[in-house]
């Protein structure tokens, strides 16, 4: 009996050990290696790991399962299949790709709900470009991406939870059922987020971040070499493969690196890019072409604040500096054929380009590298991740508070998720009515929410004000930008505004604006620096102000629209005095949000300039009451017309999720650590009986008169010799 407590004691001991230490080492961020998917809003791990470089195989595996299980965000191709481009190698390589040599992946993330494939809507969404690499023994780029991108995926999965269009709107049994599963769903996903630093501010910024931009990850361009770990394919580099200051047209798109990024390309209007390497540790952008040495670009003002911001939000740990940051002339060497220079002035430098003409691959049609005045205009940033090309495991960080610079956890693959995300923050300013008298409105952003009314914001970002309220102060954010030069509230009637004019998804006229609605009275300045301007912001992302709302000349029955409005990053079009060539600022970047004049457009792509910018219309509907001073989101996703106006039951539900896990949490700790001194108290027991039981057989020895321990002196075995 002693035996089994004793071992029942181990085995409870034993599991305690490995249920923590299972806890600490795996991680929703990190390799998935069970291919088992409970749910499509929830992470595959609900713990915490190191994280640790993918092989090509791994990458193949999750790509696919993304492509399964979130069909609403993601679309999944290849070069081969997408623009029928050979592979690069042979039978024995990447042996998990159907046919001879590599496939190169190419992994499309929208809103595909909201955004429809063709729509108007959609050809208007900023687009981002994710390069994990073009050197396959430059290993860091490639993870990075990918679990940016996991990350991504989960927190807009699960923000779009519950669905509204599955609210109940009436008494349906079922109806009620489906809400309520949807709802434990939704509770479930954000405590779980939670618990590995994923606070509901990062939620929110990461789902507008999916919803409202397109995304394209390329994370092995060099598929064959990133397979065999080489740095070129086939003997090439591909990061000299492309037509820009180069003199050979036979010595371009020789690669199928080279041709897989020049159709996508060709394929997209991207403003920002990120193209990742190793072997230092910079962030670098125009100019790295040799005819440029000690030139800067036109558009170089741009280019370092972006630079200083993606540094910032890096940041650096005990061992390891946050990057520097600079021209690659500079900070790298000068290339002919670098993807960079070519993918920032293809469309507008055209002595440095000329049209490719090679012989690999059966050759490649030289019309591909003609280009037009539109696709090669992005900021398409060089990032040297580490020094060391394949660093130490214990270097890339963990997946525990991954948004934040300021921890241990941080390294150089967590690192490089934020400066990833930072771009898709950054390609488009944006706005948000964010409170009313300290009301917070519990949605911004949600995911999968169809665009099919124009006015559906009427009802989802709306509140039921109080007629005895005679003024509110009301708060909104402004983000996708570094510097807000000027930012104003406006308000007025529904009524007084003509239907065509404005509605919830459009960019409106400021001069509408000025004709119909008032100019809310500021508090504070009405001008500063963004979130990723001067340091790297733990919460959620955007600058915040506030104004007052005169309500004295509104009435019961009145629908008011709030509007913010922002005009940001003007001194991007000012330039340094050693450019070249000497012309305007050139990028996609920078005239989207200074040139009202600059247009361009593909088949599937838009880019406006304008210099306002507008958030979503809040709607606040006035309601009789002659002392009451309420204010109550008439629509919320978690709460229900008896909601008290200063909270709502998503916080209840989220702290009871919270207030439940730090109550099972502290329960499992009190059971180890009871546990413990029960395991301590036996050992000290048992070594203390030891001691006893060696005393009384010396004592037995000696000749006194004492019974032994554990052995009957009438059992036969007394007279025996005792060791």
């Amino acid at each position: 009996m002693t035996l089994l407590i004793g071992s029942s004691k181990w085995a409870w001991f034993l599991f305690l050990v490995q249920y923590f230490g299972w806890h600490v080492r795996s991680s929703p961020f990190g390799k998935r290696h069970d291919s088992s998917f409970r749910h499509r809003w929830i992470k595959e791990a609900t713990t915490i790991q190191e994280y640790e470089l993918w092989d090509s195989n791994q990458i193949k595996e999750e790509l696919e399962r993304w492509a399964s299980h979130y069909p609403q965000f993601v679309r999944l191709t290849t070069s081969q299949d997408a623009y029928g481009l050979p592979t690069a190698g042979r039978a024995e390589d990447c042996p998990f790709d159907e046919g001879d040599g590599c496939k190169n992946y190419i992994l499309t993330l929208q809103d595909f709900e909201a955004y429809p494939e063709g729509s108007e809507a959609s050809r208007h969404l900023p687009e981002v470009l994710w390069s994990g690499e073009v050197h396959g023994d430059e290993r860091v780029g490639p993870t990075a991406v990918l679990e940016a991108t996991s990350l991504l995926l989960s927190a807009a999965a699960c923000e779009a939870l519950p669905r509204r269009n599955l609210m109940p709107e009436g008494d349906d049994e079922e109806v009620q059922k489906a809400w309520e599963r949807e709802r434990q769903l939704a509770d479930n996903c954000r405590m779980e987020l939670r618990q590995f630093g994923i606070e509901d501010q990062h939620r929110k910024w990461l789902a507008r971040l999916l919803s409202t931009r397109r995304l394209v990850v390329v994370p092995t361009a060099n598929a064959l070499g990133y397979y065999r770990s080489e740095r070129t394919e086939n003997g090439v580099d591909a990061n000299r493969d492309f037509p820009f200051d180069l003199t050979d047209p036979k010595q371009c798109m020789t690669t199928i690196a080279g041709r897989t990024l020049n159709e996508v390309f060709r394929e997209h209007l991207f403003q920002l890019s990120l193209t990742f390497h190793g072997g230092t540790e910079v962030v670098s952008y125009e100019w790295g072409a040799p005819s440029y040495e000690g030139f800067a670009s036109p558009d170089d003002i741009a280019q370092s604040a972006i630079g200083g911001a993606y540094s910032r939000f890096a940041g650096g740990w005990s061992t390891t500096k946050p990057y520097i940051y600079g021209n690659m002339n500079e900070l790298v060497y000068p290339v002919r054929g670098g993807m960079e220079d070519w993918a920032y002035a293809g469309s507008w430098d055209p002595d440095r380009v000329i049209s490719c003409e090679p012989d690999s691959f059966g050759g490649y049609p030289k019309e591909k590298t003609i280009y037009n005045n539109s696709t090669l205009r992005v900021f398409n940033m060089l990032i040297e991740t580490s020094h060391k090309k394949i660093p130490h495991k214990s270097t890339l960080g963990t997946s525990m508070d991954v948004m934040r610079s300021d921890t241990e956890a941080n390294g150089h693959v967590s690192r490089n998720i934020r400066l990833a995300l930072l771009s898709l923050e950054l390609v488009q300013p944006y706005l948000s009515i964010a409170s009313v008298n300290g009301y917070s409105f519990i949605d911004d952003v949600v995911p999968q929410y169809p665009q099919k009314d124009s006015y559906s914001c009427k009802v989802t970002k709306a509140l039921n004000v109080s007629s005895a309220l005679t003024e509110l102060t009301i708060q909104w954010t402004v983000g996708g930008a570094l510097d807000i030069d000027d930012t104003q509230l406006w308000y007025g009637k529904w009524d007084d505004l003509l239907m065509n004019e404005l509605n919830c998804w459009s960019q409106p006229s400021t001069d509408v604006l000025k004709d119909v609605l008032k100019k809310a009275s500021p508090i504070g300045t009405m001008s500063g620096k963004g979130a990723f301007a001067t340091g790297s912001p733990v919460g959620g992302a955007g600058a915040t102000f506030s104004a007052l709302v005169d309500m004295s000349s509104f009435e019961a029955g009145d629908e008011i629209i709030v509007i913010a409005m922002a005009e940001v990053d003007k001194g991007w079009k000012d330039q340094p005095k050693n450019i070249k060539p000497q012309v305007p600022p050139q990028s996609h970047m920078v005239n989207a949000r200074t040139n009202p004049e600059w247009y361009h457009e593909t088949d599937g792509s838009v880019i406006q300039g304008r210099v306002q910018w507008f958030s979503m219309p809040a709607t606040l509907y006035i309601v009789s009451s002659s002392t009451s001073k309420t204010i109550i989101e008439t629509q919320s996703r978690y709460t229900n017309s008896n909601a008290s106006p200063t909270s709502s039951s998503a916080e209840a539900h989220d702290k009871k999720g919270e207030e439940a896990f730090v109550t099972a949490t502290t329960l499992l700790i009190v059971v180890a650590i009871v546990g413990v001194i029960l395991l301590m108290g036996q050992i000290i027991l048992k070594k203390r009986f030891r001691i006893a039981k060696r005393n009384r057989v010396l004592q037995y020895v000696e000749g006194e008169l004492v019974e032994l321990p554990g052995i009957s002196q009438q059992n036969g075995y007394a007279d025996q010799e005792i060791l």
